[in-house]
């Protein structure tokens, strides 16, 4: 495997005296206080730019100054700091990211976007977290809603939306070099530079790479995981007159990586675990324009077109998958009490796989279409005081005809910096062609004649469905303390589940099938508390804590020997998390993790206290020299579970940041 030369570090490290032009420092801890954290905006809750107090969902905010402090080193190692949502690594590369349950190692059941563009894979509605990188500075915040979001943001929006929101190129001129090395990365970064195009316009265009190191096994020998990633990109804000504003923005990325696989064949031993190749590769290009129309009135119309190829043998043959996405949004107030949102948006996806012996879908290829309606109407009963707030979405796709999502939101302030808000809503996840269309083969079963036990899809299955109903209360408590309590209940019908067919012959092979249905249901219940406390001017605490439980079981009317496709032991009961920042004397920056993660129970993976540190020197706005080091309690731990388990070890990290 290349290594990338180590020597760049220190030739970066060499560069820094060079003379730049200064720059603006960023806001330190004093410039925040806590009824300013409050006044953050955010576009997730209601498409259009609201305070985050003024929200009627339980929505966090990761900031760009919270992943620079934290030393974050991709996405989704930020989004571990955003209580209430479960993050997992699940091998050097993978993570599983959800919220209110139902883990897996690729959930389906919570929506992705980055700039608007939805990341999610309509193979199985899940998220390749190995190709979901964004130049971590150009990130001006993380938006995370806990809870349905489909009225607005459509289906697979079912237990939560993530919404990561990059900066214009207009605030990301001049250069910008960032490097890293450690004991879990031989080396990654990014450089960025960015600059006028015209009177009215800039333009950023982007690098980044790494090199990643593989997990252990239990055993303490390699898992065969590493991966190696480059990517580029670009983004161009331009003015057009008074009232028009367009970007357009484009990313191109190149992967590859060793795996152990599991291989099913009809000779002995049938059943083995080879080393393949991970090969993946892909781009988009997304172009947006707004017209402002007044103050309180704007239109937009975004477009983008996705191209995703993996390859990862002998598990799947090669995959190919091209979206193209196209959506109308209006916001205006029709009449003083209310603010309207309507849009519309039509979608084509198109797929092709190669098969191989244990994995195919039927047919090879397919093209689909989704098309989306939805409008929202915020209603000030009370102005200052009290809201309502109705939505509906409705779709159209090719697997499960019409759906509908709607919502009711109330928001009341009793008193200033102080919130109460509850909702009801129904969100349903589209089938996916692994619902519908895959044939796996999970067993030969030797014989005469020889038997494939194969899971099949099947072209019935249904919308899984969910009835959610919330409260909330956020709360400014003084000037140092805020808090934000949520809880919530959600019923769930026609979740997948799987039971056996009759069997039937195909050419020589005896095949015992296993179906796809829609004959579970289930429910999950709890909630999540987080606290910001500034200690002191120069540091700030924020603590969370997360409770969830999970009942799944076969419907009343279930055919015999149908078993959920849910395992509420993917899901700790309870986890926490504690961060403290602080500004330190001499231009030093301290962040301190602390998290707590409950035990999984099937498989078991015991659970765990970790910690991790990032101590950063900034003599000045456009350098930064920082140390961070993770999972500093063990040598090596378990955080999800998977065959053969992986457990990801103790790291150490060198980061250097140059601006010019």
């Amino acid at each position: 495997m290349r290594r990338l030369p180590r020597a760049a570090l220190t030739g970066l490290v060499l560069l820094w005296p060079v003379a730049a032009p200064a720059q603006t420092p960023e806001p330190g801890l004093s410039d925040l206080d806590i009824e300013e954290l409050g006044r953050i905006p955010v576009t997730s809750a209601a498409r259009h730019p609201q305070p985050l107090a003024s929200a009627s969902a339980a929505i966090f905010v990761i900031t760009r100054e919270d992943i620079r402090r934290a030393g974050a080193t991709s996405v989704p190692d930020a989004l571990r700091l955003a209580p209430g949502l479960q993050v997992a690594q699940v091998t050097a590369r993978d993570w599983s990211i959800t919220a209110r349950g139902f883990a897996e190692h690729l959930p389906n059941k919570l929506l992705v976007l980055i700039d608007g563009r939805a990341v999610y894979s309509p193979l199985f509605s899940g998220v390749f977290w190995d190709v979901q990188q964004v130049p971590l500075d150009d990130i001006d915040r993380i938006e995370v809603i806990l809870g349905p979001g489909a009225t607005l943001w459509g289906s697979n929006a079912m237990n939560g939306v993530i919404n990561v929101i990059t900066r214009s190129s207009a605030v990301t001129r001049g250069g910008l070099v960032q490097l890293r090395s450690g004991t879990s990365e031989h080396a990654g970064g990014s450089a960025r530079y960015g600059f006028r195009v015209g009177a009215r316009s800039t333009l950023r265009v982007y690098a980044m790479g790494s090199d990643q190191e593989p997990s252990d096994l239990a055993d303490g020998t390699e898992a065969e995981d590493n991966w190696r990633l480059g990517q580029g990109g670009f983004r161009f804000d331009g003015a057009v007159g008074e009232r028009d504003l367009v970007s357009v923005q484009g990313d191109a990325y190149l992967a590859r990586g060793d795996q152990l696989a599991r291989q099913v064949s009809l000779e002995p031993p049938y059943t083995t675990t080879v080393t393949g190749e991970r090969k993946v590769d892909g781009g988009n290009l997304l172009a947006r324009w707004t017209r402002t129309l007044s103050e309180a009135s704007s239109i937009q119309v975004q477009a983008y077109y996705d191209r995703a190829t993996r390859d990862q043998p002998p598990t799947t043959g090669r995959v190919t998958v091209d979206i193209g996405d196209v959506e109308f949004q209006h916001h205006f107030s029709p009449w003083q009490a209310h603010a309207v949102v309507w849009g519309a948006g039509y979608r084509l996806v198109a797929d092709a796989l190669d098969p191989t012996f244990g994995t195919s879908l039927r047919p090879a290829s397919r093209t689909t279409s989704l098309v989306t309606a939805f409008a929202q109407d915020e209603i000030a009963l009370v102005p200052a005081r009290l809201t309502a707030t109705l939505g509906l979405k409705l779709e159209r796709n090719d697997l499960s005809g019409l759906e509908w999502q709607p919502n009711v939101r109330l928001l009341w302030s009793p008193l200033p910096g102080q919130t109460l808000w509850a909702s009801a809503a129904r969100a349903v996840r589209v089938p996916s062609r692994l619902d519908t269309d895959v044939t796996f083969v999970a067993q030969v079963i030797p014989g005469s004649p020889t038997t494939l036990l194969r899971i099949e899809g099947n072209e019935e299955f249904d919308s899984e469905a969910l009835r959610s109903a919330e409260v909330g209360w956020r709360a400014e408590l003084g000037a140092t303390v805020s808090a934000d309590v949520s809880a919530y209940h959600s019923w769930y019908d026609r979740l997948r589940s799987t039971h056996p067919a009759a069997p039937y012959a195909e050419d020589t092979l005896r095949i015992q099938p296993v179906s796809f249905g829609n004959d579970a249901e289930g429910r999950a219940w709890g909630g999540t508390a987080a606290l910001n406390w500034r200690l002191h001017p120069r540091v700030l605490l924020r603590g969370s804590y997360t409770r969830l439980e999970m009942r799944i079981n076969a419907r009343d009317d279930a055919p015999s020997g149908s078993t959920p496709n849910v395992d509420p032991g993917f899901n700790p009961e309870q986890f926490a998390s504690l961060f403290a920042f602080a500004d330190l004397p001499g231009e030093f920056e301290l962040h301190l993790g602390g998290r707590y993660v409950g035990a999984l129970a099937s498989p078991l993976v015991e659970e765990y206290v970790e910690a991790g540190a990032h101590l950063a020197w900034r003599p000045r706005a456009e350098l930064m020299i920082s140390l961070r080091g993770e999972n500093l309690l063990h040598a090596r731990h378990a955080e999800f579970s998977s065959a053969p388990t992986r457990e990801m070890p103790r790291r150490a990290e060198v980061h250097v940041s140059w601006g010019f």
